[in-house]
Order: C-alpha cells, then structure tokens, then sequence
C-alpha cells in the first residue's frame, strides 16, 4: 500500500476502504428508515376464512332478516270538533225577521261595521245604535259609544279614519 502525501492510500487498500465508506453512508441512511418503521405497530396478515365461515345462497337462511318496527307516536292528539251544534256559548244569537230587513236593505254586504269611537267591529242588526250625520250612516257598538261621538263628530270624523 502506498500512502501518499495528502494522508489518502492508493491501490487496493483504497478500494476496500472506499467500499467500507459506502457500505457506512448507506447504513446511516438507512438507520432511520428501519427505526421509524419499527415504532409502527405490526399488522397480522388476514386469516383466510375457511369454507363454513363463508355464506352463500345456498347456505344461507331463506327467512328475511328481522327489522325493528317503526317507532309509535305516544301522545295522543286533541278530540275531535262536535259537527253538530257548532255555535258556541259566547256566540251571538242568529238574526231575526226584523234583522234580515234591515240587512237586505243595506246597499253593502256583509252587514259589518266599524264603530268610530273604539273601532270595534259590529254586526248591523236591527237594534244597533246608529246616527245619521250628513248623509251617512254611523254605527256604533254601544249607546255610550253613540254618545261620546254625538258629542264632538269632527273629533272621530276628521282625520286618519274618516274615509271608512
């Protein structure tokens, strides 16, 4: 083996120190591939299914697979609305003889109106309080009502709601 000045060796001495060098460089490559695939965990091969684990038509149950039934509403809804008898108590009483006049005279329909003191809305009967100021007819929900709007007209007749 010759050795030359600069410290490296010729000859073969060199070439086996050369393959030393690599087989050194490829280990230390390869030293964290090998440690990072030794933390994973290990998987085990899947286990072929033997020959009774397997189901086919031929071995398998004809009946369907059972299922859970829907599942039920456990409240119980509110009874059903009476068909006859569909006034109630604090309905008004059907018009009469004298309240069909009236209505049939009426040059509207529905026989409805809006009192101007409170703005309530009545049902034109026979016995409805009533004025007739300039022309027009005015219907109020109460003899208290009639007189409020007796005493100062302009007062409920001007402004926001007189067109109705």
């Amino acid at each position: 083996m010759t050795v030359m000045s600069n410290g490296w060796a010729t000859g073969a001495a060199s070439a086996q120190a050369a393959r030393c060098m690599r087989r050194l460089a490829t280990l230390a490559l390869l030293l964290p591939l090998v440690a990072g695939c030794a933390d994973q965990k290990r998987v085990k091969p899947k286990q072929a299914l033997r020959t009774s684990d397997m189901q086919t038509i031929d071995s398998s149950d004809a009946a369907p697979a059972p299922i859970n039934p829907p599942p039920m509403v456990t409240d119980e809804g509110p009874a059903p609305k009476p068909k006859a008898n569909v006034a109630q108590a604090d309905a008004p009483p059907p018009p009469t003889a004298a309240d069909e006049a009236l209505r049939a005279a009426l040059p509207f329909a529905p026989a409805i109106a809006m009192d101007p003191v409170d703005g309530s809305k009545i049902s034109i009967r026979a016995d409805t309080p009533q004025i007739d100021l300039k022309n027009r007819i005015y219907y109020f929900r109460s003899d208290e009502n009639k007189r409020i709007f007796a005493a100062n007209p302009d007062q409920f007749t001007k402004g926001l709601f007189s067109h109705l």
